[in-house]
């Protein structure tokens, strides 16, 4: 299994993630938290391991941990 990680002070809730992955509605939703929207991991079961995400969020906000 893979672990998603968004660092929600980095997120600036901008959906790229949302757009670029594969399976992108099904893993992440932008949400609003303290006044501020940013990226929710909704279920990482979905996540082919890709990176897509990693790579295309600007301010580096997504990281990717293979879990055993």
């Amino acid at each position: 299994m893979i672990d998603i990680i968004v660092d929600a002070g980095k997120c600036t809730g901008c959906g790229v993630c949302v757009r670029v992955c594969p399976k992108g509605p099904r893993i992440y939703r932008i949400v609003e938290k303290d006044g501020r929207k940013v990226a929710e991991v909704v279920d990482r079961s979905f996540c082919i391991g890709c990176t897509t995400c990693v790579v295309s969020c600007k301010p580096g906000a997504i990281r990717l941990e293979r879990g055993w």
